[in-house]
C-alpha cells in the first residue's frame, strides 16, 4: 500500500512470502551460508560457494528474479592478482548455469576504509578488471554508491565512464 515494489537480499526459502505480497526480489541471496568475508577470492571456499550458487540459480530464475549477489571475500594478506584469478576461477564454475537461466551474478563493491576492513573488492578498477576477465553478460558489479564514495570518491565520473560493468 506504500508503493514498495521490491526488496533486496532475500533467501529462496522466503521467496513465497514475496510472491504472496506481490514483491520482486531485486537482489537475491543463495540458500546456503552467506559470507562477505569468505568469498570467491579464496579457493578454500570454492567448494561450498559453487554448490550454493549452482543450487540457488534455478531457484532465483524459477521465482522470476534476475539478480544474485556474490562477494570477493577479505584479503587476508592476498594480493590483488591472486584474488582476481581465484574469483575468475570460482565464478566460471557457476556462470554457465547463470547464463542458461538468465540470472546475473553481481559482486558487491564495499569500502574497506570504514565498514568492511580488509574486503578485497573495494575499488571499481579491481571489479572492472574482474568483469573484463570473466567476459560474461551475466556477471556485473553491484556498484554501491555509499561504499565507493567512501573508498574512491568521484562516483559520478566512475558511473559515467564504467556503467556497462554495473548491474
Amino acid at each position: 500500500s506504500i508503493g514498495l515494489r521490491a526488496i533486496d537480499l532475500v533467501k529462496p526459502a522466503d521467496f513465497p512470502i514475496l510472491k504472496e505480497k506481490n514483491l520482486d526480489c531485486s537482489m537475491c541471496y543463495t540458500a546456503g551460508e552467506t559470507s562477505l568475508t569468505k568469498g570467491f577470492n579464496d579457493k578454500k571456499h570454492h567448494g561450498w560457494l559453487v554448490n550454493d550458487y549452482l543450487d540457488a540459480i534455478p531457484l532465483v530464475a524459477n521465482a522470476g528474479y534476475k539478480n544474485l549477489i556474490c562477494f570477493s571475500g577479505n584479503r587476508n594478506g592476498m594480493d590483488d592478482e591472486t584474488g582476481l584469478n581465484n574469483c575468475k576461477e570460482g565464478l566460471q564454475k557457476v556462470l554457465g548455469k547463470a547464463e542458461r537461466y538468465g540470472v546475473t551474478l553481481q559482486m558487491e563493491l564495499f569500502n574497506s576504509k570504514v565498514d568492511h576492513k580488509d574486503y578485497m573488492a573495494d575499488r571499481s578498477s579491481w571489479g572492472i578488471e574482474l568483469c573484463k576477465r570473466i567476459d560474461s553478460p551475466n556477471f556485473k558489479l553491484l556498484y554501491d554508491i555509499y561504499h565507493m564514495q567512501v573508498n574512491e570518491g568521484d562516483v559520478i565520473r566512475t558511473i559515467q565512464d564504467h556503467h556497462p560493468w554495473f548491474g
